[in-house]
Formats: C-alpha cells, structure tokens, sequence
C-alpha cells in the first residue's frame, strides 16, 4: 500500500508498541509496530507518506498489518512511481534487502546476456533483458505465469529441456544397433494359435515397432495404452520378430507377480511354437538362477522374462537384441541402463498404462518415440463403480453372497497387511478373518508383498483355477493380475490410493464375459482432493482422461516422480499449466537446431548446467 500517516499512538501498558493509522483516501489501516529503535521512532510522523508490505488481517479497530515491510515514500530515492518489492525464496541468515541488493546488481549486467531466441518468438512478448527487469521490477502489477515476460522464461526452460532430451536420443541414434528383420512366419504360426484377432490399434503399432526393428539405428519407443487394451500381445509381437532374426529378448516388470503372469502367458503362447520361456527373479533358488544365467550366456535360452535380477552381476546375454520393460514408470533410467548394457546397443520398447498427454510425453519422453493403444479389445465393457462409506460394509457382505452363489470370483484390496493402531486401517489380515467368519465355506485366499514367491504362485493358481473364491490382497495386485472369473473388486480405504492406481486396480475384473463391478469404500470425513478423485472414478472409466486428471491434482512433480522427471526439474515453466508452451517447442527446437547449432548448446547449460550427461541415453 502507498498512504499518509493520519495518527500515531504510543501505548506503554503490558507489551510496548506503536499504533500507526495510515490512509490511502479511499479509507483507513493500522500498522501495529513493537519494539521500535528511537533512530526510527522520529520518521514516523504524522503527514509522511510511505509504502507498506505485510499481510493483512482483521484487527480490533478494522484492518491491520503487524511489523511490515517500510520504506518512506517522500525520500527522493522512493517517490512514486516506485516498483513492488520483490520477495525471494531464502535460507536462514539471508534477509530479503541481501537479496534485493544482489539481485539489484545482477541487473545491471543484464546487457552481457545473450538472448539466443531473439527474433523467433511472438512479437508481444518481450526480449529477455526486457523480460528478466519486468519481473524483478514490476511498477504495477505482480506479474503472474501468464505474463509476456514469464511465458518467455518459461518457454526458454521447456527448451532447454526438451534439447537436452533429444540430445541423449541422438548421441544414441549414432550408435549401431542389430538389424532385427523377419518374415513374420512366427508370428502368423502364432496369430494361426490366437483364439482372436489384434484389434486395428494393435497391428498400427506392431507395423512402427517392426519398422523401427528392421533399422541399424537403436529403437528407443515407449508404448502407451489403457488398461486391459492388449500390450501384452504388441510386446509378443515385437518379442517373435527379434527371436525370428536370430536374437534374444530380455523382458523385465517391476514385481514378482506381473513377472511371473507374464511368464504364464508367454509360456501359454509360446511354447506351442515350441520357444522355451525362462524366468529370473529373486526368489529362484541359487541353482535355477545359475542355470538360467548360463544358458542365457551359452545362447541356449533366447527369451527371459524377470524382475531386476535381469540386470545383476553375472547375467550376461550371448547376442541381447531387444529389452522390453512393462509398467516403465516403476523403473529409473539408470535401471533401464544397466539391462540395456547387457547387449550390444540392443533395441528398447517401454509400456505402461499409466499414460500422459501427448503434448507432455514428447517433452518428458523425448528421447523416445511414442506409441499409443488408442482401444480397447472388442467385448470389454466398462466396469461399473460404485462409492460408499465402509459403514455400509454390512449391505456389501450380501452383494458379495449373491455373486458368489452365481459362480463369480471377488477381489478384496486393503492397504495394509497387518493391524496398524496409528493409521486405523482395516488390514488383510483382519479382512480375511472377518469375510471367513461373514461367509463360512467360502475359500478366501491371501497374497501380499511380503510372501515368497512361491507362496504367491500358489494362492494365484488356486484363485484362476477357481479354487479359491475370494482374493484379499495388498496393492501388490495392481498390475499384471489377469483372472477373467473375477467380476468384482473392492477395494478398502479407496480415499488414500492415487487416481492411477485406482484405474490399475479396477482394471482387474472386466476381462471376462459378465458385467462387472468395483466398489470404493472410504472412511469419512473426505478432504477435498480425495472427494474429487473418488467422483472422477465413479464418472471416468478412460485411462488417458483418468491420467490427465491425475495430473491436475497432484501436479507435475509428484505425478512424474524424480525418476521419471530425470532432468525435467522446472524452475519457472509448469508443464500441466504451460501446455500451450509446450506445443510450441519442438517446432522451436528444429529451427534453432538448423540455424544455430551453438544456440542450442547455450541453451541447455544456461538452464540445466550439469544435469545433463549426453552419454546415458534410454
């Protein structure tokens, strides 16, 4: 605020302070001042004007600030038209007048900058000297992301980013990858076994990874599709092309149980192509890993599906020419690096199920071309959701009797294993306990993170075998889980799981012929996020609109996670808010590569200094 001070009252009662009644003309504030030095005392005087920052709060006599911010506005240095004072994120020890006297002098050597953009970017927005002093010195009004000035340093970062990213790519494209061409006669043996056929999205993206295959050139793609809308079988396809050239095919998921349903469905598939399928996880026996390692080295073995035991000393491949990783946003890219050493530049397929926006993919993904599974398999049916409160557990027992006595298979997910007294949270344990006793006779069946893998194998069999009728388990489900007896999913607590895992969870029934169901219990009161994701559940059964709004609400940073951001750490642009920026960027990007090599060099050290290193590529 900019006003004259009307009143100054001095109270000595109690705690000792100065009541200043300041007006701008359009009414009245009291600034509320304690512990004022004498040499400050005598400037504040009735019919000075000066500026005041602080918050603003209700106070005994109407508005009020305590302590702010000053500065006299009748001193030659501050008279009007005076800019608004900056506020910079600090650490203990720095005041905010050490920043604005550094930041002040920074700017004098504004004119030493170059501006390597100059000439390229729309008209009304200003350069970057221009820009950079708008924003540290606004006069009169606080400049929001939408400004000229910070669009223009936003875009410049969203830049360098997406530079930085497709430099990695292309320091890989330069190396030699194998030339994995085929005839097809293994998979049209195969698609001769498929009780169905690809659906058009399907064989549109098995022709881009047969011809990025069929290159010397590396291929480094990402396949994204929703649930349930058939990767597995692209991956069999690309999986048959490298195994036909003459070269083996390292698979890895990120849990022993999406390792070992794939493994099951490889082997379904497969083996009457008479293929051996091998598996290497963790919890092998030291002997079966050995086994399995040696004939991976002695090339014996030409299919391996695992966990990030695929990666460990002493597994070496004899000729590795495609690595394929499901659910890839569970992995980091020194993960992806290190199979991917395993060969000799081998070729690189990544898919999950968590997708993005196309527009934020070629930014965060730039280093690989994206492929999208745009529908779902003839005869899947949304599944239908339903939300209530865990008080209407009683109501639900009974729904669960009738689908049982109609043959159908149920999921039960809790978040927990065992009791936990702080979290309050209905555990698998307990779950298992109460649904026992709620239902005698049925067989409930237990799985979470914690068993051996064994174990786990087990009580999976007798749940797709129909053995056991009621599936209680932990997240540990979320992907890869296939059974299509099961029509309905409940899932505890559903308030504390994020819209992506959701959507992963209820993904699990829906596969079979009969209508099926997911039901969100939650334990009130909601907060406001979580009300919103429960209604977006309820409404949403699209993946991809499922993750933009996932996006929305937990924003960038947490959505991608610091694995997936890798260099992607924004300092100014936002890349949910700035996607309008974002659709400008690689067309900027080739200019600026055609044009002005060393620009481009400029760039990417200017905003990420040293973050990037141009030889870890994947």
């Amino acid at each position: 605020i900019l006003g004259e001070i009307v009143r100054v009252d001095h109270q000595r009662g109690g705690r000792e302070q100065w009541l200043v009644t300041v007006s701008d003309g359009s009414g009245c504030l009291q600034i509320r001042l304690f512990h004022m030095a004498l040499a400050l005392r005598a400037q504040w005087q009735v019919g000075r004007r000066l500026w005041c920052f602080g918050e603003l709060r209700g106070g005994f006599h109407g508005l009020e600030m305590i302590h702010p911010e000053w500065q006299m506005a009748d001193v030659p240095q501050f008279q009007a038209p005076h800019h608004l004072t900056p506020f910079y994120p600090s650490s203990e020890g720095i005041t905010q007048a050490q920043w604005r006297r550094w930041i002040a002098h920074a700017l004098t050597l504004l004119d030493q900058l170059p501006d390597y953009l100059e000439n390229r970017l729309p008209p009304q927005w200003p350069g970057l000297r221009e820009g950079l002093r708008l924003l540290h010195e606004s006069a009169d009004e606080i400049p929001s992301p939408q400004h000229p000035a910070w669009q223009r340093l936003a875009l410049e970062e969203l830049l360098a980013n997406h530079l930085a990213v497709r430099r990695m790519r292309q320091s890989g494209m330069m190396q030699n990858a194998p030339c994995l061409r085929s005839k097809g006669q293994m998979w049209q043996r195969f698609l001769a076994h498929l009780p169905f056929s690809p659906t058009m999205a399907q064989e549109r993206v098995i022709a881009e990874i047969n011809a990025d295959l069929a290159r010397h050139r590396p291929m480094r793609r990402l396949l994204q599709g929703d649930v349930g809308s058939g990767k597995t079988l692209v991956a069999a396809a690309a999986t048959l092309t490298a195994l036909e050239a003459g070269y083996q095919v390292a698979m890895m998921a990120p849990t022993e149980i999406l390792a070992e349903q794939l493994h099951a469905r490889f082997q379904q598939w497969l083996e009457p192509l008479g293929l051996e399928v091998g598996y290497l996880v963790g919890s092998r026996s030291p002997r079966v890993r050995r086994e399995t390692a040696e004939a991976l080295a002695g090339g014996r073995l030409s299919l391996v599906i695992g966990t990030q035991s695929l990666f460990q000393e002493g597994v070496a491949f004899a000729c590795l020419g495609l690595v394929i990783i499901d659910e890839q946003h569970r992995f980091g890219v020194e993960q992806r690096r290190q199979l991917l050493e395993k060969g000799a530049m081998p070729h690189l397929l990544v898919m999950t199920a968590t997708p993005i926006p196309r527009t934020l993919a070629m930014t965060v993904h730039a280093d690989l071309e994206v492929s999208v599974i745009d529908a779902l398999p003839p005869g899947r049916t949304p599944v239908e959701t339903l939300v209530m409160p865990d008080s209407r557990r009683p109501e639900l027992i009974g729904r669960m009797q009738h689908m049982l006595e109609a043959g159908r298979q149920i999921y039960w997910v809790c978040p927990l294993i065992e009791e936990s007294e702080i979290l309050e949270l209905q555990a698998a344990e307990a779950s298992v306990a109460d649904l026992q006793a709620a239902l005698p006779g049925v067989a409930v069946g237990l799985i979470h993170g914690r068993m051996r893998s064994a174990e786990k194998a087990e009580v999976m069999a007798a749940f797709q075998s129909g053995a056991v009728r009621i599936l209680v388990a932990t997240t540990v489900i979320e992907v890869g889980v296939d059974v299509p007896g099961a029509s309905l999913m409940i899932i505890e607590h559903a308030e504390r799981l994020g819209l992506a895992q959701l959507h992963q969870l209820r993904g699990r029934v829906g596969r079979g012929a009969q209508r099926s169901s997911c039901i969100l219990l939650y334990h009130p009161p909601l907060s406001g996020k979580a009300r919103e994701r429960l209604r977006v559940m309820r409404e949403t059964y699209d993946g991809f609109s499922i993750a933009r709004k996932d996006l929305e609400l937990r924003g960038p940073g947490e959505y991608l996670g610091t694995r997936q951001a890798g260099i992607l750490q924004m300092r100014v642009a936002n890349i949910l808010r700035d996607e309008a920026l974002l659709a400008m960027v690689p067309a900027l990007a080739e200019r600026l590569l055609q044009e002005d090599p060393e620009a481009v060099q400029a760039i990417v050290q200017r905003w990420l200094g040293n973050r990037v290193d141009y030889g870890q590529v994947g």
